[in-house]
């Protein structure tokens, strides 16, 4: 299977799960989701995504050891998936905001984006480091 589409795949379940018990909380609380704002949980994975390719090149060029293979895949994409679905959550904090409630979404979302790739840099340029320092 494609590492993109394994790692898209890993993303969406956790991201899912947390978006739609937001969603569903919301409702319980008036506040109504407009369906662009579901399409911001996708920026951290398109950031992962990023960061991978001016890291690496791309998934498929990770060092070849299984363990960062796995790490890189399966964990970080699932760590991007939970940062993505708590998007939503400032709209449920700041429910009587006079603000625009697509802004808060972008908002939120471009700051948890942000934030995640720039400590996630950090993780990736010491893995490259490390299999540089292996000749892997």
């Amino acid at each position: 299977m494609n590492d993109y589409l394994l790692s898209l795949i890993f993303y969406l379940v956790p991201a899912n799960i947390i978006a739609i018990t937001i969603i569903m909380l919301g409702h319980r609380k008036d506040v109504r989701f407009h369906f662009i704002e579901y399409l911001f949980i996708y920026l951290p994975w398109v950031g992962f995504i990023a960061l991978t390719l001016v890291i690496f090149g791309s998934l498929d060029a990770v060092p070849s050891m299984p363990v960062i293979k796995v790490f890189l895949l399966i964990l970080q994409s699932i760590g991007s998936g939970v940062m993505g679905g708590a998007i939503l959550m400032p709209r449920l904090v700041m429910r009587d905001s006079e603000m625009n409630p697509i802004a808060i979404t972008a908002i939120s979302g471009v700051l948890i984006t942000v934030l995640y790739v720039k400590f996630r840099m950090m993780l990736f340029i010491m893995i490259e480091g490390l299999s540089a320092a292996t000749g892997l």
